[in-house]
């Protein structure tokens, strides 16, 4: 019985996740030039109250750590029956916004906000992609910023046994946490090439690397694994000589890392706090390595 009410709530969860990301879309519209002031009312009138304390929150995101979030979001439900976790998650989504607005509790992001309370909860490695037929097997971190500057534009500028043909570049949306985690570590001052082609999604990214000899690209380490391990056609490379893998990530020691942050605003209501309280427990920190990410070592 218990396990029906929870499998219940979880789909019930997720109607009300999709209802409220429709609404969250609608309000981010632009206004009507006539009529104008009556929608703005409209939507003054549905933005959630904060100001009080609530038996819900609201998690905003547009990255790969939705399956994460709805694991850590299961079992925060099950220790709280009295508190409901919804969901506004969109690749078009720009959580630290939602918070400024206070259309959201929690945004999540891959990098600390200083005008915002800030808690790092788990690592994700990020993976570098190529064909599985493409020679090159490694880079170090200084060939990788310059082949996504567009600074090295042929695969046999980056490995002399390369074929010299055009290196295609697929970049990520410019406000997925990945991208502004891989630009960060890599120390590109301009971004990444704008003649990079572009992927919404991890399953995007990996599906036009495996489909393209002269693709590179950068995902998300957990879906790469999983993609290689069910036979796809792609590298992971080898970066400073370090393997992406699980345990390079768990003992700090392959360079590309960014941080799993809940971001919320400076007085958090009870039970956002409860949340991350729960997050950063022992208990927690097992659904993050039951969802793929790197746990807290010190937890």
């Amino acid at each position: 019985m218990a396990s029906m009410l929870r499998g219940f709530q979880k789909k019930l969860r997720h109607t009300l996740s999709v209802l409220i990301g429709l609404i969250m879309l609608w309000l981010f519209l632009p206004l009507p030039s006539n009529g104008g002031q009556q929608l703005f009312l409209t939507q003054q009138n549905s933005s959630p109250d904060l100001s009080h304390p609530s038996k819900s929150i609201l998690l905003s995101g547009n990255g790969p750590e939705r399956y994460l979030m709805e694991l850590l979001a299961d079992g925060f439900e099950h220790d709280h029956p009295s508190i409901s976790v919804d969901f506004f998650w969109h690749p078009n989504a720009k959580p630290i916004r939602t918070i400024e607005l206070g259309e959201a509790d929690i945004a999540v992001t891959g990098e600390e906000v200083p005008s915002l309370r800030s808690t790092m909860i788990a690592r994700d490695g990020i993976a570098v992609l190529t064909n599985f037929s493409n020679p090159v097997k490694e880079m170090t971190s200084s060939q990788l910023a310059e082949v996504f500057s567009g600074k090295l534009r042929y695969w046999s500028q980056v490995y002399e046994e390369a074929p010299q043909t055009k290196i295609v570049l697929i970049n990520r949306s410019a406000n997925q946490n990945i991208r502004q985690g891989f630009e960060k570590l890599l120390k590109i001052p301009n971004g990444i090439s704008r003649s990079a082609y572009r992927a919404e999604t991890e399953k995007e990214a990996i599906t036009m690397v495996s489909g393209n000899l002269e693709a590179i690209t950068f995902v998300s380490i957990t879906p790469a694994l999983r993609a290689k391990e069910d036979g796809v056609a792609i590298n992971l490379l080898f970066i400073d000589k370090i393997e992406p893998e699980v345990q390079t990530v768990l003992d700090k020691r392959y360079p590309l890392q960014r941080p799993v942050m809940l971001i919320t605003k400076k007085d958090p209501s009870a039970e956002v706090v409860a949340f991350e309280e729960f997050v950063l427990s022992s208990k927690g920190q097992r659904f993050i390595k039951n969802g793929k990410y790197y746990h807290l070592s010190d937890r």
